[in-house]
């Protein structure tokens, strides 16, 4: 049982050379005549009408699947405005794909849509001794309710299986955001790929900061917007919060403010799951990368450079021990642009830290999200920012 992998990397401003060089690199670094799927993560700067096709001229008759991104890598190259591609060849993993339309209006039913054949693909490939099964999801990064989104996909594979991926991201833009499938590109949209396994694929999950005020409670909030933070408008807990570090608090510097020092939600067990601020808004509240209910106690976080590193290394770790005995054979990462941002030309570091736990051997594909999500059993589970998630398919 073998999972070969390649990667491709472009900056190249055309898009149809982009993609093309990209796949190639991907496809020779293969080693294989053909891939069975082919994941592309590519900036906002590309026109995915020309990029796409570009790649389907390389890839013959492999799925492609992907999104758009804040800035992508993969084990050999770190950029922004570029083209990321990772070809995938195995007899021990199984890929069926599914996409769902018109997520904003109809989440229901675009989950339907990209989980309608799961099932049987499930029975199907459990007959034939792939019994691990694994949903990696891409969904449009400004659709809201992400935390519903994964439960609902959960629901629908009838509660079997892990899920993880991440939302489409237009670096830092908040415009359109896209998920591709074969030469199409869609926006308000999930692409849904069903990965079965005859090994468990390991996925890990760390973000590495720390509360940095007092506990405040959510006193009013609708869906992604943040209203109220202890009955005051939630933009006045960042302002004091920022007046008590001497940082400077207005209208120009706020929004990259709260980028970089996240809101933090208690959760049962005692972990924070991260929430990304996105911007301020004129009444006081703050749009939200996705929700925040009423009654949540949250806090302002803060990280380090080392803590972030320090994260994604036990992110990796904690994958390759999900993993189980089974070898690594590629990886796939899904981060979050706050992360990004706030580790800057040092997000080298970052990506290093994957590989040193890995192996520097096994190809890497990685993106800058508006989301990350990872489901798992034993884990912090659902939807996450500012948090590494890093997925291991086994050999």
């Amino acid at each position: 049982m073998t999972t070969k992998a390649g990667v491709g990397f472009s900056s190249k401003t055309s898009a149809s050379e982009a993609g093309e060089a990209a796949a190639r690199d991907a496809m020779r670094n293969l080693d294989a005549s053909d891939a069975d799927i082919l994941f592309v993560f590519a900036a906002t700067s590309f026109e995915y009408a020309r990029l796409l096709p570009a790649i389907r001229s390389v890839a013959g008759a492999a799925r492609i699947v992907g999104c758009s991104a804040a800035g992508e890598f993969t084990h050999a190259a770190v950029g922004n405005n570029a083209v990321a591609v990772m070809a995938i060849k195995s007899d021990s993993i199984r890929f069926s794909v599914g996409v769902g339309r018109d997520l904003k209006t109809n989440r229901a039913g675009a989950v339907s849509q990209a989980m309608r054949s799961y099932k049987a693909d499930y029975r199907a490939a459990r007959s034939a001794g792939f019994s691990h099964a694994t949903n990696i999801v891409l969904s449009d990064g400004l659709a809201g309710h992400g935390e519903d989104l994964v439960e609902e996909i959960h629901a629908a594979a009838g509660g079997v299986g892990q899920i993880v991926g991440g939302a489409a991201a237009d670096d830092a833009k908040f415009v359109r955001t896209d998920v591709f499938l074969d030469e199409h590109h869609f926006t308000e949209a999930v692409v849904v790929v069903h990965t079965f396994s005859k090994e468990k694929i390991g996925i890990g999950v760390r973000h590495g900061l720390i509360p940095a005020c007092p506990s405040m409670i959510v006193t009013r909030a609708t869906g992604s917007i943040l209203q109220e933070i202890d009955g005051r408008p939630a933009l006045v807990a960042y302002e004091k919060f920022a007046e008590s570090l001497g940082e400077t608090f207005n209208s120009d510097t706020r929004d990259p403010f709260m980028m970089t020092h996240e809101v933090g939600m208690l959760t049962p067990s005692g972990d924070y799951k991260i929430r990304a601020p996105l911007r301020g808004l004129d009444d006081g509240s703050i749009l939200m990368a996705s929700e925040v209910p009423v009654g949540s106690s949250v806090a302002i976080m803060a990280g380090t450079e080392e803590k972030l590193i320090s994260a994604a290394e036990s992110a990796a770790r904690s994958a390759m021990t999900n993993l189980g005995p089974a070898k690594p054979g590629a990886a796939i990462a899904f981060d979050c642009i706050c992360r990004r941002i706030f580790l800057g030309e040092k997000y080298r570091r970052q990506v290093d830290a994957f590989r040193g736990v890995i192996g520097e051997n096994i190809p890497l594909i990685g993106w800058e999200t508006y989301g990350e999500i990872a489901y798992t059993p034993g884990q912090q589970s659902g939807w996450h920012n500012s948090t590494s998630v890093l997925a291991v398919l086994p050999d």
